[in-house]
């Protein structure tokens, strides 16, 4: 997929483009370009990070589920191996994904700090891409497109230790195509915000997940 950033990106690098004022459609693009300008020419080779921004890029683009109101792109590069991938309860709403996100962040944040993993070290992502405007799109419709991106992002990033918060079952053909990961599945923060009884099996698992990162 070509997106207009990079050839603005080369133009601007351009000396006599130098002084232009382009505006970016957000902070992915606006960070990119500024990289992408400052760094000497070598060859018409992209800066360091490029591409992971190009797959942040086109998976904003994707447009594969319709039109996006919300697109949840990943966070942290996972330098210290471990992948957090989140899966939220189908039965919530993106309303109600919205007002518990500070608190299921903060939460998120606890259980890592619980095994001694600094969270911003982790590579944070997401099962299903985006939120689209279609409410009557399905979430296994959806992960169906959002799949392939995913595969790409595991590759990319390769964890040794994969912690799914929420249902792993959707990812059966990723864990089996990335057997050199340690899977791990444990409630989403939301649904133990909403059932503090299921904390327990969560310890449970976060210590399993605790050995295998070493």
């Amino acid at each position: 997929m070509n997106d207009p950033i990079f050839d603005i990106a080369a133009i601007l690098r351009e000396p006599r483009n130098a002084r232009r004022l382009v505006l970016g459609r957000d902070g992915d693009e606006r960070a990119f370009l500024r990289e992408f300008v400052s760094l000497p020419s070598q060859a018409g080779a992209d800066p360091p990070g490029a591409e992971e921004r190009r797959g942040r890029i086109e998976e904003r683009v994707c447009r594969k589920c319709g039109n996006v109101r919300d697109y949840k792109g990943p966070v942290g590069a996972g330098e210290n191996g471990v992948m957090i991938i989140l899966n939220p309860p189908s039965m919530v709403s993106g309303l109600e994904r919205r007002k518990y996100r500070d608190e299921a962040a903060a939460l998120m944040k606890k259980m890592m700090e619980a095994i001694g993993v600094d969270i911003r070290k982790c590579r944070i992502t997401s099962l299903i891409k985006c939120e689209p405007s279609d409410p009557s799109l399905s979430p296994g419709g959806m992960f169906a497109n959002c799949e392939a991106v995913l595969d790409s992002e595991i590759a990319s990033v390769a964890p040794r230790v994969a912690i799914v918060m929420g249902d792993m079952r959707p990812l059966k053909r990723l864990r089996d195509r990335h057997a050199d990961v340690a899977w791990f599945a444990l409630d989403h923060p939301i649904a133990l915000i909403n059932n503090p009884d299921l904390k327990r099996g969560a310890w449970n698992t976060l210590k399993l997940a605790r050995e295998a990162i070493g």
